[in-house]
C-alpha cells in the first residue's frame, strides 16, 4: 500500500535522521492497536535523493516478517526508483537488529545488485528512536557479503577464474576445471538456499549422486 505523502514530506533525505522524523510521523497516524504491529516500509528514492514513494510493503506481529524481494521491489520498478531504503519498527522499543534483520539486509542488497535499484540503508525505529544499518557500521558488511550472492554472480566468478588457470595449465584444461568448479559452487547455492534437488540437477548440469555428496 502506497502512503500518502504531505508535500512536506517529499523531502530531499541527506540522513537517516531525515528518514526516521518523516517514518515517526506515519507510524504515529496509527491506532494504538496498529502502533503495537510490526511495519516494514520501502522507501523510494530518484537520482537526487528526493523522496519518489514510501510503500508500506507488510503488516505483521511483533516478529520480523518474511519479505519477499520481489513484493519489496514492485513499486520501485514502477517508480523509477534508482535507490531505496528499508524501514521497519520495532514495537518493544528495542531498535537493536536482530539475526532475522541483518539476514534480510543482506538479501535484499544482493536482490536490489540484481534489479539495478541500490538499497542505501536499512532503518529501525520506535517513537523515540531509531538504529541506521549505515550509521552503526555494518551496512559495508552486507555490501561485501556473498551469503545470498545470486547464482549467475558466482558463474561469472568462477568463469572468471577458470580462464586465469586455464593460463597456467593451458586454456583449454583450465576452462574445463573452472567450468567444473562453477557448477559445483552453483549447486552448493542453490542447496543452501533449500532448492529442490532436480532442479538443481537441470540448471548445474551435476549428477544427482555429484549434488548429494556436496
Amino acid at each position: 500500500m502506497e502512503v500518502k505523502l504531505s508535500k512536506q514530506q517529499k523531502v530531499t533525505v541527506n540522513s537517516a535522521e531525515d528518514i526516521y522524523l518523516i517514518m515517526r510521523q506515519i507510524l504515529r497516524r496509527e491506532n494504538k492497536i496498529g502502533q503495537g504491529q510490526e511495519h516494514f516500509w520501502m522507501v523510494g528514492l530518484n537520482q537526487a535523493n528526493k523522496i519518489l514513494y514510501i510503500e508500506l510493503v507488510a503488516l505483521g506481529s511483533a516478529n520480523m516478517i518474511n519479505i519477499k524481494p520481489r513484493e519489496a521491489f514492485r513499486m520501485a520498478i514502477y517508480k523509477l526508483a534508482v535507490q531505496v531504503i528499508m524501514v521497519h519498527n520495532h514495537p518493544g522499543g528495542n531498535v537493536t537488529p536482530s539475526i532475522e534483520d541483518q539476514d534480510l539486509t543482506d538479501h535484499f542488497i544482493q536482490a536490489g545488485k540484481f534489479l539495478k535499484v541500490e538499497v542505501i540503508d536499512h532503518l529501525i525505529i520506535s517513537d523515540e528512536t531509531y538504529h541506521s544499518f549505515v550509521e552503526s557500521g555494518i551496512f559495508k558488511k552486507f555490501q561485501a557479503s556473498e551469503r545470498w550472492i545470486l547464482p549467475y554472480k558466482l558463474k561469472e566468478r568462477y568463469r572468471n577464474e577458470g580462464k586465469k588457470e586455464g593460463k597456467k595449465e593451458g586454456l583449454k584444461e583450465g576452462e574445463e576445471k573452472g567450468r567444473k568448479e562453477e557448477k559445483i559452487e552453483m549447486a552448493k547455492a542453490m542447496k543452501r538456499k533449500g532448492m529442490d534437488i532436480q532442479d538443481i540437477e537441470d540448471i548445474s548440469g551435476l549428477t544427482i549422486e555429484e549434488i548429494q555428496k556436496l
